[in-house]
């Protein structure tokens, strides 16, 4: 019955493993074992963007409140990238909804973060899209999609993806260059609203 699994200890089970576990059966534990491993990374991105320790602890547990929902309905390659743009996503709809952009503001850095996390609007998808973006990721060449997905989604260095893929940085710096301009396209043929 779990003979798919490499090990009989769940800690030894890879990301895949708990994955496919929880989609076949449902059972929320093996959800529940994945996500274990990961609540640093989602605690970490919500307070990045949330600037408050109680309101990331809640998003925390509202992203896995998403991913038991979402986690069944799509194909996910590497649950730790698509996990980081879920809880990325999810904190920026939650600061968009409770921040307007400050018209007299007191603090100039609050005013440098408003701004940051509408950039970071501009250029990323809201999770309803995320097929989309799956979608045009699946379509770039090899070394552009892996190359974007450990840059952005990962968060790896030039430096460390150009060891891991046995390349020069500046192939690298080249990879993400072209896989941005050409899931740029892409993803504007698809989503139009996305045009500038």
């Amino acid at each position: 019955m779990f003979q798919f699994f490499r090990s009989d200890t769940p800690g030894q089970w890879t990301d895949e493993d708990l994955l496919t576990r929880y989609q076949t059966d449902g059972e929320a534990r093996y959800l529940g074992l994945l996500y274990e491993r990961y609540m640093p990374m989602v605690y970490g991105v919500c307070l990045k963007i949330l600037r408050d320790p109680g309101k990331s602890e809640d998003a925390v547990m509202n992203i896995y409140e998403e991913l038991v929902r979402k986690a069944k309905e799509h194909h996910v390659d590497s649950f730790r990238g698509w996990l980081y743009v879920l809880a990325r996503n999810h904190c920026l709809m939650e600061w968009r909804k409770n921040n307007r952009r400050p018209t007299d503001y007191h603090a100039p850095e609050d005013m440098v973060h408003y701004d940051a996390v509408e950039a970071a609007f501009e250029v990323e998808l809201p999770a309803a899209e995320d097929k989309s973006l799956e979608k045009c990721l699946d379509q770039l060449p090899p070394n552009q999609r892996t190359s974007v997905q450990m840059f952005y989604m990962e968060e790896k260095t030039y430096k460390e993806i150009a060891g891991l893929l046995a390349e020069e940085i500046g192939k690298v710096r080249s990879y993400i260059q072209n896989g941005r301009r050409n899931l740029k396209i892409c993803l504007e043929k698809t989503s139009p609203r996305l045009k500038s």
